[in-house]
């Protein structure tokens, strides 16, 4: 009988075999960078894929293997690998220079596309992260409000910086009681004054979140939140609990901050205007910059003009590439891109491989599920309902393990948490053979 590591240690050998360029690129880097790896998402074992170019909905690897895209750079390529009209802003923009030590016409045009579309952001900024639009938001939230503490959610992820490196991925045995979960360092290096001003809440649970906030309501100054939680699986939030948020921070004169850095491609004024409820901020990007490094943040006036420098600023923000020219062509080529059909049809398939996903696993008793929202979806590795953190304990890692490893022996890319999404390129071919791959690995794994 073949056991569940077995039948994983087979993948991984296949794996192995089938990609020997990228193993010895790997021992290469080994040397240069820790582990061979600068940016942890993109690392697995045994050794990682290497991209020797991407087109349209597929990638090919350095040893000629291609495969269908379903991850887009963690949900960034929204149009798909080299889409003409982002390639052509692109050429125009290298023909008149890479960046510059004053502002660009573009950038202009950029922020008033991202101010039309969002119904929170009245004025925007822009930076080259998602980490740094996260912090600034908080930065600003702190200076308006004159507090310090800000309010998250478990299993939530908002960037690198220590503000929001909490209990993201803590331990079950250390994080606590689910209604009021401890803050935990999320790895060794972040500061332990962050355990004092940064308050955890349950995801999708209204009454004890309100409660934790009204308990800190005069030292609260920001709650943010994803509207669509990635590391749960693109589990988007429940409505009532996104009200909760909007209606006690508005109560308690706390600011609140939508991390719409995923969720910004379920329509096109986000997750936000999908739900119908509107934050004080908004952190934003990757669909923003085309494929290029981006972030941003923005929000309502009052709070924005707090970085004015013609009337300070009393909070300082610059940095040499925030607005660069190159990120901007590619942005708004991508921006005009998304058009209501292109939502549409994103979302459409998207539901469209969900359902089937579904089909299947029912069909295979499989002890997994799926969840997702619109373009965005996971595949889930328990019979129990995701509905916050908690619900992870349960998942079965090794099975989670195959199914990444066997989906690229298949010729398919998720992430390793094994969440995906649909670009403008996927076609319904493509998502049929995505479903049938799902199902050989499956057999392999041994639910056949």
């Amino acid at each position: 009988m073949t056991t569940a590591t077995t039948a994983l240690d087979q993948e991984i050998q296949d794996y192995a075999k089938a990609n020997p360029a990228s193993a010895k690129l790997n021992e290469r880097a080994k040397q240069s960078m820790p582990g061979g790896d600068t940016r942890n998402s993109i690392w697995w074992k045994p050794f990682p894929v290497y991209i020797a170019r991407g087109q349209g909905s597929t990638m090919t690897d350095v040893d000629g293997n291609e495969r269908v895209d379903f991850i887009s750079n963690m949900t960034t390529l929204i149009l798909g690998h080299r889409h003409p009209a982002v390639i052509k802003a692109v050429e125009e923009q290298v023909g008149r220079g890479l960046s510059y030590p004053a502002p660009a016409e573009l950038v202009i045009e950029w922020a008033e596309l991202i101010c039309e579309r969002i119904p929170s952001v009245e004025k925007v900024r822009f930076v080259n992260s998602g980490t740094e639009g996260t912090l600034n938001a908080i930065r600003a939230a702190r200076a308006f409000t004159g507090r310090q503490k800000i309010v998250k959610a478990e299993g939530g992820y908002h960037g690198a910086h220590e503000d929001v490196a909490v209990s993201v991925n803590p331990s079950f045995e250390d994080a606590g009681d689910e209604q009021e979960p401890n803050a935990l360092h999320d790895y060794e290096g972040v500061s332990d004054r962050v355990l004092g001003t940064t308050i955890v809440i349950p995801y999708n649970d209204s009454k004890s979140a309100e409660a934790i906030i009204r308990e800190n309501a005069d030292e609260v100054a920001a709650v943010i939140i994803e509207p669509v939680i990635g590391r749960l699986g693109m589990l988007p939030a429940n409505p009532e609990f996104l009200q909760t948020l909007r209606d006690v921070t508005t109560e308690l004169g706390i600011v609140l901050i939508f991390d719409e850095v995923i969720s910004l491609r379920i329509s096109s004024g986000g997750s936000q205007q999908y739900f119908g409820i509107t934050p004080d901020m908004t952190a934003m990007g990757k669909i923003i910059g085309g494929g290029l490094p981006v972030g941003a943040f923005g929000g309502k006036n009052e709070i924005m003009e707090l970085f004015d420098p013609a009337t300070g600023p009393r909070v300082k923000h610059a940095g040499t590439f925030n607005g660069n020219p190159m990120t901007a062509a590619a942005g708004i080529a991508t921006l005009k891109g998304m058009t209501p059909e292109v939502f549409e049809q994103i979302g459409t398939n998207g539901e469209k491989l969900r359902e089937k996903l579904r089909n299947l696993i029912s069909d295979r008793e499989a002890p997994m599920g799926v969840t997702g929202i619109e373009s965005l979806f996971s595949l889930q590795f328990t019979n129990e309902q995701i509905v916050d953190y908690r619900s992870l304990e349960s998942s079965d890692q090794t099975l989670a393990a195959h199914m990444f490893i066997g989906m690229l022996n298949e010729g398919y890319a998720l992430s390793p948490q094994c969440a995906g999404n649909i670009s403008a390129m996927i076609t319904d071919e493509q998502i049929d053979g995505f479903v049938d791959a799902v199902g050989r690995v499956l057999e392999r794994a041994g639910y056949g």
